[in-house]
Order: structure tokens, then sequence, then C-alpha cells
């Protein structure tokens, strides 16, 4: 009985576990070298460790406030980024300095989506900003979000969690 509830709970969160995709139209980033420095804009690199191969892209949704989070839909910026390195290095460039959040996954198959089993737990590799992980669902804002400060390069780096 006990272990039905858990099934049952694990079933009904995955119906809940993510939205992590690309249905806003996204940019395509390339990793540039250097810092721009225009005015007060920042810019923020995302180091994505973990990949298992170089076989479709990786999706990211950058967010910029807790409503939004998690929302595909309503992401600041996103981007789906062709794997030509490991680890892969994303930079979103030209950012306003505030409070940010990101969640990043594998699209190994290239649907723009993260694939789930019949439970709702992903098949492809994820990761949110800190390395943040949530019980049984993605992260809080609270717990993803970091500061980018004016005139900076802030750096994450992401650890992709495959189950």
């Amino acid at each position: 009985m006990k272990k039905n509830l858990v099934i049952l709970i694990l079933s009904l969160t995955g119906l809940l576990w993510f939205q992590i995709s690309c249905k806003k139209p996204a940019e395509e980033i390339q990793p540039a070298p250097e810092l721009n420095e225009n005015g007060d804009t920042s810019s923020l690199v995302v180091q994505v460790k973990g990949l298992k191969n170089t076989n479709g892209k990786v999706n990211i949704a950058l967010y910029n406030s807790s409503s939004s989070f998690n929302n595909s839909n309503l992401a600041f910026k996103t981007a789906i980024v062709p794997i030509n390195a490991i680890p892969l290095e994303i930079l979103f460039d030209s950012l306003p300095p505030g409070e940010y959040a990101f969640a990043v996954f594998h699209d190994e198959n290239n649907n723009q989506n993260l694939d789930q089993n019949f439970l709702g737990i992903p098949k492809e590799g994820f990761g949110f900003s800190n390395n943040a992980m949530g019980s049984f669902g993605p992260p809080s804002y609270d717990n993803a979000k970091f500061n980018v400060p004016s005139q900076s390069r802030v750096t994450q780096l992401i650890n992709l969690v495959f189950y």
C-alpha cells in the first residue's frame, strides 16, 4: 500500500515536473570570447558540464522574475545551442543588471521538449542555475536565482543531472 502511494505521488508530481522547452522563439547563440561592455549591460556565461554526447542541442531558458520561472512561454530569453564542444559554454550578452535564474536541458533528439518516462521523470539531462534541485519537481526561484551586477560577466557552472 505504501509503495503504491509513493508511485501515485511520483506520477502526479511528474505531471508537473518540468516545463523546460523552447516554445518561445529561441535565438541560436554561439559563445563570444570577450565581454561586451555597452553602457550598463552585463553578460552571463553558462558552462554546461555532464553532457553524455554531442547529439542534439542544449535548450536554455533565462528568467528574470519568480512569476515567470519555469514557464518557457514567459522566459526573458531562450536559446537552442548546437553542441560543438564538451563542456559547452553559452553566452547571454547585453543583459541589464538584475536577478536571474535559468533552466537548461540536453535535447538529445531535437524535439524541443524534455522527454520524460511514464512517471514524468526526465529521460534527458537537465539542470538549473546554482545547480539547484527541487524535491519532487523543479527548484524554487529563490533557490535558483543569482545576481548579475552592472558591467560584469557572471559565470554559472552547471552539472547536468541524468536519472
